[in-house]
């Protein structure tokens, strides 16, 4: 005589024990190994994202700050009246005047600030003539905590660069 397993029932139909149906569920074993690499999959993509988003917030502070110089250089050039970016030395933000009418206020990203807290330009008011030429030379030094992007701004030719992606 055959034994009864606790997987196995007595149909109804036949006279017989037959085997149960298995449901279609993972067993405990499954999902916590399942949960685990999931979890270990998030703790290396979470730092490597926050890391290109601090990233991205300097380059764009960086490059808007350019436009911003460009614009003034443009106001400059192009008008009777002088374009200039007043930059606070201890604060992120900065304002564009055209003569002495505030054209805009902007703001680096949140995690962005000067190097060593505090802008290293000698003069914080970045003014274009009516040929474009700026009356201040020197490096506007921006990080994230990490990463460092510099910002060329050239007497005379007033010409501005983003020191890490020229040559």
């Amino acid at each position: 005589m055959q034994r009864k397993r606790a997987w196995q029932i007595q149909s109804p139909w036949v006279g017989a024990f037959c085997p149960r149906e298995r449901s279609g569920g993972f067993t405990l074993l499954e999902t916590v190994v399942a949960v685990a690499v999931t979890v270990i999959a998030f703790s290396m993509v979470v730092p490597m994202t926050v890391v290109i988003k601090r990233a991205a917030d300097l380059d764009s502070s960086a490059l808007n700050l350019i436009t911003n110089l460009r614009d003034a250089q443009s106001i400059g050039a192009t008008s009777d009246q002088a374009g200039t970016i007043w930059l606070d030395p201890y604060d992120t933000n900065y304002h564009m005047t055209r003569g002495t009418v505030t054209t805009g206020t902007y703001s680096f990203a949140t995690d962005v600030t000067y190097v060593d807290g505090y802008l290293q330009l000698p003069n914080r008011r970045i003014s274009y003539d009516n040929l474009g030429d700026a009356q201040v030379a020197g490096k506007i030094r921006l990080t994230d905590g990490q990463l460092e992007r510099d910002v060329d701004v050239y007497m005379g030719a007033g010409l501005q660069q983003a020191g890490w992606l020229s040559p």
